[in-house]
């Protein structure tokens, strides 16, 4: 069902290693001619920033095409946004497939972002029909998006192989128990972890069953962000203090909320384990960031007093485990520990510890607001020291 064959899919990712290899210095440049011989595929492929650029332009082109038919043609009302919405995402996926079946576009920014406008546009289609039928008020119009946005986003993993777009799909699913409208919030974070928690399970096979080639790296990337997902909608703290701040006041207390409380030091203790013992490098840097999230939420939870020096003492806390981890694998033969270094081998690591070195001292937190200087005595008299003025 898939437009690139599993061939090219896999030639493409031996591509990039063969060149970050070179470019970290693990193969010698004089080999690659003819590595890239052996692994030469006939896709269309630039580079992330022209890339960025093309997706952008034609995500612009496409919202003023649309624009346009409405505005030329008067069209108004749920059914004719229903239907022009609906063509369009025909158009638009039409042209996706002509320049991946024609031009062998591959992650080339206009096939891309025709095929993602196109469930965009279809999935304002299904929610201008449920509208029509089931009218604004209720919950019916947003479930049907979602519904629509999930199955879309599915449906462009299976044909063009977008992973952002099943990671999509996987946040329209977990999203709809929230737009149920039931009165209970445990209800509803209980339905979306679990359905989160089915994805991740059978990620996680396909994972195992595939392991780090094609398409195993793909199953990786969703069993970790699915597992992560299972987090955030347990965590009632984190989330009630990122965006649902009127609803962690509902959640605090009962059996639910410390069940969560549980979850929290539960799910980044599993994904540590599973990622340490098969070497998923996906899972063990989103149970790092759940971990981090656990020990940020923690006095939350408990109703425990925040101190100005907490984040200083979590920075010390890490830096001290950080040397310990650096310093024992480091201390083992040939300074790695059952396939662990410390050392950055690839140039890319370099390179993304590089941009977060820059992206720190780009953030500069905002200086205190000066205070007011202390009122000076005025009106005074010479000679008189402004004994005879007022203050």
């Amino acid at each position: 069902m898939r437009l690139y064959s599993l061939d090219e899919e896999q030639r493409v990712r031996d591509s990039a290693a063969v060149q970050e290899w070179v470019r970290s210095g693990l193969l010698d440049a004089s080999q690659r001619p003819k590595l890239d011989a052996d692994i030469r595929v006939d896709l269309r492929r630039t580079n992330v920033f022209l890339r960025a650029g093309l997706m952008l332009f034609s995500a612009l082109i496409i919202a003023a095409s649309v624009a346009l038919v409405f505005v030329g043609f008067e069209l108004k009302g749920e059914v004719a946004t229903a239907v022009t919405t609906a063509l369009a995402a025909a158009v638009c996926l039409g042209l996706a497939e002509y320049l991946v079946r024609r031009h062998r576009f591959y992650r080339f920014g206009v096939e891309e972002t025709l095929a993602v406008g196109a469930a965009a546009l279809l999935t304002v289609s299904g929610f201008e029909v449920a509208t029509s039928a089931f009218g604004s008020i209720g919950p019916a119009p947003a479930i049907v998006s979602l519904a629509v946005g999930a199955a879309g986003g599915f449906a462009l993993y299976l044909r063009f192989g977008f992973i952002y777009a099943a990671l999509g799909s996987m946040g329209c699913l977990a999203a709809i128990p929230f737009a149920l409208d039931w009165s209970s919030p445990a209800a509803e974070r209980s339905l979306s972890a679990a359905a989160l928690a089915i994805m991740c399970v059978l990620a996680r096979v396909k994972r195992l069953r595939h392991g780090n080639e094609f398409p195993g790296d793909e199953y990786g990337v969703m069993q970790a962000a699915a597992l992560g997902g299972v987090y955030l909608v347990l965590n009632v703290t984190l989330t009630g203090t990122v965006w649902l701040a009127g609803e962690v006041g509902r959640v605090s207390g009962g059996a639910f909320y410390w069940f969560t409380f549980v979850m929290t030091w539960l799910l980044p203790a599993v994904g540590l384990g599973l990622s340490l013992r098969g070497k998923d490098r996906p899972l063990l840097a989103v149970s790092i960031v759940m971990s981090l999230a656990t020990l940020l939420t923690n006095k939350s939870y408990l109703g425990w007093p925040r101190h100005p020096w907490d984040p200083m003492l979590l920075g010390v806390l890490l830096m001290g485990l950080a040397l310990i981890v650096r310093r024992w694998l480091l201390s083992g033969p040939g300074g790695e520990r059952n396939g662990f270094t410390p050392l950055r081998v690839l140039s890319k690591d370099r390179a993304a510890v590089a941009m977060l070195g820059m992206a720190s001292a780009a953030f500069k937190p905002a200086a205190p607001a000066p205070s007011a200087p202390p009122p000076e005595f005025g009106g005074g008299r010479s000679g008189g020291g402004g004994a005879s003025g007022s203050f």
